[in-house]
């Protein structure tokens, strides 16, 4: 952060002590991302955005008044101060927040690549180009490659408050995404794949291409099939769209709303012994790494099932404070406009000890599905119940046959989590396609799938 944003940052939190406040907080946000796409063999977008916004909230005649603004000045102390007094008036029920004093000490974390920071645009607009090249050459099949971007991002958080804690990160990324078309006949597939890099040169156009081009040609010919209920095993990219969408239960403010089905449950066994699930901020090696939350609570490592054992939920300050625990570092604001929350840092299952093609031989006969979609009307986040269109392939005696399409799979996280018999040893979160939540390929029983 540069020294005129600082002191700004300073005065704001003395000015809000003089006019009164019992404590105050700054949580301040710069974020800049240039967007490169290419189609036929042209650069057709060319976009650059910077955004920097700053959020101030105050302890005010025992009340915690909120402000917003985006104009980083010092006009903007006196606005805020009045806002957040304002907001402070207007609230009916008192709350017990505060600010955090912070920790003694946190994770050490660099995730800014000043190598990256170098790029310029003939760096992406020569990915891009190489990028959409190489998908055309793989397969004569692929007619287009619709979506071919390149994207810088870079972001700065930096969090004070007037009990002497700061917390302060910066890191940037380089991300590629490539969708295609492919066609043979009649028969028309799509595909696409995104992937992100701390170096420039870690991306290989054509290894890349060659994965976006492998995986729309292998699902030309796919039909669907009648419907049955059969065992599955479910590719680690859709498991883990599956487990993010339910990633929701394991809030501890969910809970207390009675939002979740896992209300009052720690303690039980809520799924099969083979499952761990855990939720970390630092995972080494990892670019996905959060040292600290945005109360300023340092990263920490939650086992929130434990050998099938529901052991803990994911809380915030708010949270830990009504039962009486400490948080677990997961309260999380969407924006600096957005309140605090609870979201996870990085969700992941324990991975197994087999490989995913000794599923499918443990499985003999069944389905393979490689993708899940409809995850924005096809679940009930509070029954756990899902239908979701799916697509992939048929196993047959352990081995992977014909593609299939125009499937649902219907059943229940809650359920599947006690049905999963084995899990594959496929999670990487050191991966370019690595995510916030992660999971390895699932052996299922007992799955209905509806075809034709």
């Amino acid at each position: 952060m540069d020294n005129k944003n600082r002191q700004l940052i300073d005065a704001l939190l003395k000015k809000a002590e003089e006019e009164g406040f019992q404590e105050s907080e700054v949580y301040f946000v710069s974020e800049t991302s240039t967007t490169v796409q290419a189609l036929e063999g042209k650069i057709i977008q060319f976009e650059s955005s910077d955004t920097t916004a700053l959020s101030f909230r105050g302890l005010y005649n025992g009340q915690m008044g909120y402000a917003y603004s985006e104009d980083i000045s010092e006009e903007m102390i006196p606005f805020l101060i009045s806002q957040a007094k304002d907001n402070c008036q207007i609230l009916e029920v008192k709350e017990k927040v505060t600010v955090y004093e912070g920790d003694k000490e946190y994770p050490q974390f660099n995730g800014f690549s000043e190598e990256l920071a170098k790029l310029d645009y003939a760096d992406m607009a020569k990915a891009a180009l190489d990028a959409e090249r190489e998908t055309l050459a793989y397969d004569k099949r692929i007619q287009a490659v619709d979506d071919c971007y390149v994207v810088y991002e870079s972001g700065e958080l930096y969090i004070c408050n007037s009990k002497g804690m700061v917390c302060e990160s910066v890191d940037n990324g380089f991300g590629v995404s490539i969708g295609c078309r492919a066609k043979d006949g009649d028969d028309v597939q799509t595909a696409g794949k995104s992937w992100s890099f701390t170096r420039y040169e870690d991306f290989d156009a054509k290894k890349y291409a060659s994965i976006v081009g492998e995986l729309v040609i292998s699902k030309l010919g796919a039909k669907t099939i009648p419907s049955v209920k059969t065992p599955i095993v479910m590719d680690r990219l859709a498991a883990k769209s599956l487990l993010g969408s339910f990633a929701g239960s394991f809030s501890a403010e969910a809970m207390q709303k009675g939002l979740s089905r896992l209300a009052g449950k720690v303690g039980e066994t809520i799924a099969n012994p083979a499952i761990t699930l855990i939720d970390e901020g630092m995972i080494e090696g990892s670019q996905l790494c959060i040292p600290f939350d945005s109360e300023g609570v340092a990263a920490k490592r939650t086992v929130l099932i434990d050998k099938g054992v529901f052991k803990s939920p994911l809380h915030n300050r708010k949270t830990a404070l009504v039962e009486g625990v400490e948080s677990t570092g997961n309260g999380f604001r969407n924006s600096a406009r957005g309140a605090v929350g609870i979201s996870t840092s990085n969700l992941h299952f324990e991975k197994g000890a087999f490989t995913q093609q000794e599923l499918f031989e443990k499985m003999g006969n069944g389905v393979y599905i490689t993708a899940i979609h409809g995850l924005h009307a096809g679940i009930n986040g509070v029954s756990g119940d899902f239908s979701l269109m799916s697509e992939g392939f048929m196993i047959r005696d352990g081995k992977k046959a014909e593609p299939v399409n125009q499937i649902t799979i219907a059943d229940n996280f809650f359920e599947i989590l006690k049905k999963v018999e084995y899990l594959a040893d496929d999670i990487d979160y050191m991966a370019p396609d690595a995510s916030h939540c992660q999971s390895p390929s699932l052996l299922i029983p007992d799955v209905s799938v509806s075809g034709e």
